[in-house]
């Protein structure tokens, strides 16, 4: 028996698998995938080699590589795993290509972060998710890093390219701005993007324009404006979504704001 939920963050294709007992038949993929082992040992046969990952191991596929096996009958196996082609995952990284040297990895840690991400793909809430696919791109450098394959240095962005992309996000409030898109404007992938922004102002994109919304709600609110208009100027998905990040600002929703406010 085994129970599977799918979701996408963004060009990630995510699996998150609980089961006994399963195993695989030798097969391939057209993407790169990597497997984040949570519970129980998985016997693994590739491209003629055999091992074993066992909890907090993380397993590396190339486009094309033979693939199969799995749990013991019976036994308890969770695990995750995530798929995406090694042009976009290259792209995202700011590589030209990309080829795992290292099949295995074993890191812990890294695997019980990469497991809270996937959980956060199916969330309702569409900031939540978008933010989970930040911390992905974020942790798949340090996966890829850790393969084998060198990654670009820091660019060197400074404060003035930052500065930049502070206004392109402050300009496109009303809707979310793709990272993609913010990162060509500026001439850096996802991967530096989120690491050079991080950097400078401690908050990944996606979040600072999130504090910019609810600030700027926060002057609309204080002048008399509805909260679901100020919901709608602002590109929050509805009310109760403004008020749910509001809340988590200030303490009070934006109702209470205003109540106050008016005194």
């Amino acid at each position: 028996m085994s129970t599977l939920q799918h979701a996408w963050l963004g060009d990630y294709e995510i699996n998150s698998v609980h089961c006994s007992g399963l195993t695989f038949a030798r097969h391939s993929h057209d993407e790169c995938v990597i497997g984040v082992n949570l519970v129980g040992e998985e016997n693994v046969w590739l491209d003629r080699r055999e091992f074993v990952a066992g909890p907090g191991a993380i397993t590396l596929y190339n486009p094309g590589q033979i693939q199969g096996g799995g749990a013991a009958e019976g036994a308890p196996w969770q695990f995750i795993s995530l798929y995406v082609s090694a042009e976009q995952l290259a792209a995202d990284l700011g590589l030209a290509h990309v080829e795992f040297d290292r099949s295995l990895c074993f890191q812990p840690d890294l695997a019980r972060r990469l497991a809270v991400v996937a959980k956060g793909a199916s969330s309702g809430d569409v900031l939540v998710r978008e933010l989970n696919e930040d911390a992905l791109v974020v942790l798949l450098g340090e996966v890829v890093g850790l393969s084998g394959v060198r990654l670009p240095g820091n660019a060197a962005a400074g404060k003035s390219l930052i500065g930049r992309a502070q206004e392109l996000l402050a300009a496109q409030l009303h809707q979310s701005l793709p990272l993609d898109h913010l990162g060509e404007a500026l001439g850096l992938s996802k991967f530096h993007l989120l690491r050079t922004f991080q950097k400078e102002t401690g908050l990944s994109p996606r979040q600072w324009a999130m504090q910019l919304r609810t600030r700027r709600a926060k002057g609309l609110l204080r002048n008399g404006m509805a909260a679901g208009e100020v919901a709608h100027q602002l590109g929050f998905a509805d009310q109760s979504h403004l008020n749910r990040h509001f809340r988590a600002a200030y303490g009070l929703t934006p109702g209470r704001y205003q109540s106050v406010a008016k005194r």
